[in-house]
């Protein structure tokens, strides 16, 4: 997690951009250190919509479930900004709910922007769900035990597809786990001009990222691919929302929670004090990241318990 800590807060994402995919890009022997005796792993390719799509399937070696009725599953959808990132970038925070809950983890590559704008991301994160949903039998869950997780640009994919499922009538998801979700594409929320210049996320990042994923002239956006747009969100699975204090992304998260609970739907939100963007995937060890990630433990423990 080194090189994340060192080219977060310099690099550019237009003229470094090959630098930051290369910091982003880790290998599962990272990912999973610490865990290499609790879960185990395989790689496979899925069908998306333009070709096979990159997956890693995890594990816990020690089964908590006699079946696959009481097993979960979660989508793992990475972050990045829709231009970084792969299919192992902050799954190291997932860990936690794949070894305390006994889940089967699905984590898939999409194409990224400035190569591949919005919908591809969408496009194929949401093959990956209906592949996942429609394989629960051979991966081992109950496919009404559907969890949808992402951080960042995940957590923005993650609540996209949460709509999309609900309009579409397709895959059931259980809950959404949106961890400081990229959900709006203004770049005018009190929090991210409070926090413009606080790395590794900044004000000036997230609009490169927002023109590559939406295009410079936007007008009409898709909800799907910017759910603070979405006017309807009735229907939609319990959400877990958190984000740390000092993120440029915070106002988004919480202005999202309060949409949902509106809505009439459950909604469990944190604000970790002090914490900046991706505060849980780059310093996991930290006494806070241990607390967040144990919120989300619990939140998923008492979500599923009441199933």
């Amino acid at each position: 997690m080194q090189d994340l800590l060192s080219a977060g807060p310099g690099f550019n994402l237009v003229d470094d951009l090959d630098k930051a995919r290369a910091a982003f890009d880790l290998k599962i022997e990272t990912v999973i250190q610490g865990y290499e005796e609790t879960i185990s792993y395989e790689d496979t390719d899925i069908p998306g919509p333009t070709g096979p799509m990159k997956t890693t399937i995890l594990r816990p070696k020690h089964q908590k479930h006699t079946t696959a009725e009481d097993t979960p599953g979660i989508l793992h959808i990475h972050g990045g900004g829709h231009c970084t990132g792969s299919r192992f970038f902050g799954v190291n925070t997932v860990l936690p709910c794949i070894t305390a809950l006994g889940a089967v983890c699905v984590t898939a590559e999409y194409r990224l922007t400035p190569e591949h704008p919005q919908p591809a991301q969408l496009d194929d994160t949401y093959a990956a769900l209906a592949w996942m949903s429609d394989h629960a039998q051979e991966l081992g869950f109950n496919p009404r035990k559907l969890i949808v997780y992402g951080g960042s640009a995940g957590g923005n994919l993650a609540a996209g597809v949460s709509l999309l499922a609900r309009d579409r009538a397709g895959p059931s998801i259980f809950g959404q786990v949106l961890i400081y979700p990229w959900l709006d594409d203004s770049n005018q929320t009190f929090s991210m001009k409070q926090c413009a210049d606080i790395p590794p996320w900044t004000r000036k990042k997230n609009m490169v990222a927002c023109d590559y994923a939406l295009g410079k002239n936007r007008e009409h956006v898709s909800a799907y691919t910017v759910p603070s747009h979405a006017t309807d969100l009735e229907g939609l699975p319990p959400a877990f929302i958190d984000a740390g204090t000092a993120d440029p992304l915070r106002d988004e998260g919480v202005d999202f929670a309060a949409a949902l609970l509106r809505a009439g739907v459950s909604v469990e939100l944190h604000l970790w004090p002090g914490c900046w963007h991706g505060f849980d995937t780059m310093v996991p060890n930290a006494p806070i990241s241990r607390r967040a990630m144990a919120a989300r433990v619990e939140w998923l423990r008492d979500l599923l318990g009441r199933s």
